[in-house]
């Protein structure tokens, strides 16, 4: 049956701004990029001041966030920091202090733990990212791409929580990749003077062999302040264990066998050799008799500030030779070039120990309750920072001020010789995702003999690596794998391996009963991975 009813003026208008409802719906869920959803007005402005809490270890001292730099980046986004500093000894535990109490800062830099995040994720601590974000913010999703983890988490999860930090996006320096540790420092003009070769890699025998020397003749007339070998417990793991056992770090300390089946490394008799090396410099006084209370900076302030040490901990990015160069300008009034060597460190039997580097390190996080807005606008700053443009501005300043294109288009720096933007612009936390050690192999406001230093302890760790395949290989298995077994089975090694070689009585006997004591937390873990398969 029809009906022919004549619509009132009252309906005609409802009927109309349904309409105009539906249309304005539709255009909105259509273009993602629209005004109103990005909070930008017709002239591409951010409409909207935001005030967004970060927390990163990047220092940030009263008045540093007072120039151009930080304004340019305020500016751009229209926003207010909120800034929150992480000391680097309390990163770990001041996150998750944080994430399990729901305080987390809009946004962080989080040194990334798998097991921790899976659980952040189940109980919903973590902000999950839109289904499209890859689409929205390319250049974010080019370099995240890179990382390995980002894709494996998205499989087990089956969403985007996290962004792991690409370690080096155009600029790999060798293949295979390993991490910027294992390279040290020594006295070049000590060495000289007590006829010690200067090469580019060393065994730890080598090096302790060097330290008797200086200790022996004192060439640089310290007395009883000389710290031959200036190592803190994190130094000792990375430059005397880990040269000789792969496997004796957290990172790789479960492992896959040649047979085909899961071990642990500090139970293997290469971390043996390692720690004899350990207590065979600390009872020689190589090793200072209190490095083992030693905190950040202790140790390598004694070569580079004090100058007591003969040898230190360095890291193989060219920045840190650099401001390596800087410090005892400042304060020993010493050309480093004239005075510092550097070198990576091998086992004893000539061979690069690590583990092989897949090309992240942390990771960036979000509050579960931040704004959408609050959201959209840091991952606009994100995606343009790892742009050509914004890596410039990040590592390099403003052109025309801090540095120019030469004829070639080769870069050049416009600042004075031997400093740096982080010197005129400290605080430079914007560089949330991508690291700096891309930039660094580029980095013309770092001296070119340092580039090159830093490329070739690189090259010759794929190399020393690659022979005799003594790099640890990297197994997602492993590494993804998580369980409360996996969790309970994860020591502090560095204070493990002082315990022992401080311990009375005999060091293999001592570490014997240690890979004993630690059997009931580590066998549930073995048998869990080799069951993985099965």
């Amino acid at each position: 049956m029809k009906t022919n009813k004549r619509l009132s003026a009252k309906s005609i208008l409802l009927l109309l701004l349904s309409m105009s409802l539906v249309l304005v719906t539709a255009c909105s869920k259509g273009d993602s990029s629209s005004s109103g959803e990005s909070g930008k007005d017709e002239n591409g402005n951010y409409k909207d001041k935001l005030k967004i809490s970060v927390a990163s270890t990047v220092t940030v001292k009263d008045g540093d966030m007072d120039n151009e730099f930080h304004k340019y980046w305020m500016d751009k986004y229209n926003i207010e920091w909120d800034y929150n500093f992480v000391e680097w000894d309390s990163w770990g535990e001041k996150l998750r202090l944080w994430i399990n109490s729901g305080d987390l800062p809009d946004v962080a830099v989080w040194d990334y733990v798998h097991g921790d995040a899976m659980n952040y994720i189940d109980q919903g601590l973590l902000y999950k990212f839109p289904d499209d974000w890859k689409e929205r913010w390319p250049n974010v999703a080019k370099a995240y791409s890179l990382t390995g983890l980002g894709d494996k988490l998205e499989e087990l999860t089956g969403g985007t929580y996290i962004l792991p930090r690409p370690v080096y996006f155009e600029n790999k320096p060798a293949d295979p990749l390993t991490n910027q540790i294992g390279v040290i420092a020594i006295r070049k003009d000590w060495a000289e003077a007590v006829n010690f070769e200067l090469k580019d890699a060393y065994t730890t025998s080598e090096l302790m062999e060097y330290a008797r020397l200086v200790k022996e003749k004192d060439p640089g007339k310290v007395g009883s302040k000389l710290v031959p070998i200036s190592y803190k417990p994190d130094d000792v793991l990375t430059n005397i264990m880990m040269p000789n056992s792969a496997h004796s770090r957290v990172e790789s300390a479960f492992y896959k066998g040649e047979d085909g089946k899961y071990k642990w490394g500090p139970a293997d008799p290469e971390t043996l050799t390692g720690l004899k090396l350990v207590q065979e410099a600390y009872k020689e006084g190589l090793l200072n008799p209190e490095f083992y209370t030693w905190k950040s900076s202790e140790a390598s302030n004694n070569f580079r500030v004090n100058g007591t040490a003969a040898v230190m901990s360095l890291g193989g990015l060219a920045s840190y030779r650099q401001d390596v160069d800087k410090d005892m300008k400042k304060n020993l009034n010493l050309n480093s070039d004239d005075v510092v060597h550097t070198a990576i460190v091998l086992g004893e039997d000539g061979k690069y120990r690590n583990l092989e580097q897949v090309n992240f390190w942390s990771a960036l996080i979000f509050s579960p309750d931040i704004s959408k807005e609050k959201f959209e606008r840091v991952m606009d700053l994100v995606d343009f920072s790892v742009t050509e443009e914004g890596q410039m501005i990040l590592n390099m300043g403003f052109e025309g001020t801090d540095w120019k294109y030469g004829e070639n288009k080769e870069l050049i720096s416009l600042l004075p010789e031997g400093t740096s933007v982080g010197d005129k612009y400290p605080g430079r936390f914007e560089g949330l995702y991508l690291l700096g050690d891309d930039f660094s192999m580029i980095n013309p406001a770092i001296k070119q003999e340092y580039r090159d230093t830093a490329v070739k302890h690189y090259q010759n760790k794929a190399k020393f690596g690659k022979e005799g395949g003594a790099l640890a290989l990297y197994d997602w298995d492993v590494q993804l794998y998580d369980s409360k077994a996996k969790n309970q089975a994860t020591f502090n090694y560095a204070e493990e391996y002082t315990n022992l070689i401080l311990q009375d009585g005999d060091l293999e006997t001592n570490w014997k009963k240690w890979v004993e004591s630690k059997q009931s937390l580590v066998q549930p873990v073995l048998d869990e991975l080799n069951n993985l398969k099965k």
